[in-house]
């Protein structure tokens, strides 16, 4: 994803690319333009976010000329929470009323804070226009109180000061002591006055003082001997970071607001009534979008488990209207079923004892195929120790005989103990077999 950072300053805007990469940024690309000689700034960022370079974060940072601070002893180091005492604690201590202004705080040494503020109007206003240009920030800082980024391993812990010609910042063992806004005269002047105020005041002093920006290209024939200037040297993650030593120093600024964003939280006026919302809404409507999927899955699943339980329910109907059916015909005289399954087990059970098994459905199949039309009945059967009896009635004794011919494979052998005949011509039969041992 692509860093843009647009630094806002008194007579020109600069935009500066980075890429992230790892654990920093590379610097993709800067442009500097004067308002005077190029136009409006609508117009420079129009030709900005025609550019097509896919998704990326943009960075406003204000000139030290537009924010107000102050140092404060504050007990409190939650930065939310200081954020809301602030207001409180300069009521009464600003231009404007605390109501009309943002408040940000910045820790400093011995347990003191930077406060911040910004007049909210201001910052409005120009984050309507990146937002005209489809470049709305997603913070609104100031690159100034991020130079410790900026500071040489090698300096130690001696104090030192850096300045872009519009700002100045002091550090002593790499804490901030002093950040102000530099007038329109000359700079390495006013630098040297701040200085000796500093010296005087706080006991601090100034080993050396750092250029970079367009401070960094100045004359430093004029600078004092008590305060050697010198360029910001550029060694270590802001050396790999950009292709040529001038390069670096002319956007060492951005730079440092750029690593500030990854190790911890850049000063940010965007809180409150001018929050950022525009990534918290993309959020919900992906969510929304991933809402909407879910409850059409969830409709999907609810429907085909529909049609799974009326596709069961049909079968379990059916196969319900199948047992009846067949207890019906196993049982014709009984009008009222308990259990219809555990009936005819039951009765399973019964014919072969405590023997009954496979056999005896074998065999009680045999004497079903056997069972013709002639047989008109038969109302009993018993299965015991290999010996079947079967009870029925045939339309003649003839048709007795030939059931008995039909059954003789099933029984090593057979016997019609009785045939009773009756007056319309038709018999009952009583049947005795030995099963054969194969269909036991």
């Amino acid at each position: 994803m692509e860093l843009l950072i647009i630094e806002a300053g008194r007579s020109a805007v600069g935009f500066v690319r980075f890429l992230k990469k790892g654990g920093g940024y590379l610097f993709q690309g800067g442009k500097h333009s004067s308002l005077e000689d190029d136009g409006s700034l609508p117009s420079l960022l129009g030709d900005l976010a025609a550019d097509d370079v896919g998704e990326r974060k943009v960075f406003l940072s204000l000139d030290a000329e537009n924010i107000f601070f102050r140092e404060l002893h504050l007990p409190i180091t939650d930065r939310r929470k200081q954020r809301e005492v602030l207001p409180l604690e300069l009521k009464g201590e600003t231009a404007m009323d605390v109501e009309k202004l943002v408040f940000d705080a910045l820790p400093l040494a011995d347990g003191k804070v930077m406060a911040t503020w910004a007049v909210e109007a201001d910052v409005k206003e120009k984050i309507a226009s990146l937002s005209e240009a489809g470049l709305e920030p997603q913070i609104v800082g100031s690159s100034l109180f991020h130079w410790h980024q900026l500071i040489p391993e090698t300096v130690g812990d001696v104090a030192v000061a850096l300045s872009d010609g519009f700002s100045l910042a002091v550090y002593s063992k790499g804490k901030p002591l002093l950040f102000r806004s530099l007038g329109e005269g000359n700079f390495l002047d006013e630098i040297t006055r701040t200085l000796v105020l500093l010296d005087a005041g706080k006991g601090v002093q100034v080993e050396r003082v750092l250029l970079h920006g367009s401070a960094a290209s100045s004359s430093l024939e004029r600078q004092t001997s008590q305060f050697p200037f010198a360029p910001l040297p550029v060694a270590g993650d802001l050396a790999a970071a950009f292709p040529s030593e001038n390069m670096a120093i002319e956007n060492a600024g951005a730079w440092a607001l750029a690593m500030d964003s990854l190790k911890g939280e850049p000063i940010n006026f965007r809180h409150g009534a001018i929050a950022y919302t525009a990534g918290r809404d993309r959020l919900k409507k992906k969510l929304l979008l991933t809402a909407i999927l879910t409850a059409l899955f969830l409709v999907l699943l609810l429907a085909e488990t529909g049609l799974r339980y009326y596709f069961v329910s049909s079968d379990i109907s059916s196969l319900d209207g199948s047992i009846h059916q067949i207890y019906r015909e196993v049982f014709p005289t009984r009008t009222k079923a308990v259990d219809e399954v555990a009936e005819v087990k039951s009765e399973i059970r019964n014919l072969g004892g405590v023997t009954a098994s496979q056999e005896i459905l074998t065999a009680l199949d045999g004497v079903a195929k056997a069972k013709n039309d002639e047989i008109t009945a038969i109302y009993e059967a018993e299965v015991d120790s290999g010996q079947m009896r079967l009870k029925g009635d045939a339309r003649s004794f003839n048709a007795a005989n030939n059931f008995k011919s039909r059954l003789a494979p099933l029984f090593s052998s057979s016997q019609m103990d009785e045939v009773k005949s009756r007056p319309d011509g038709s018999v009952s039969f009583s049947f005795r077999g030995t099963l054969n041992e194969g269909t036991k």
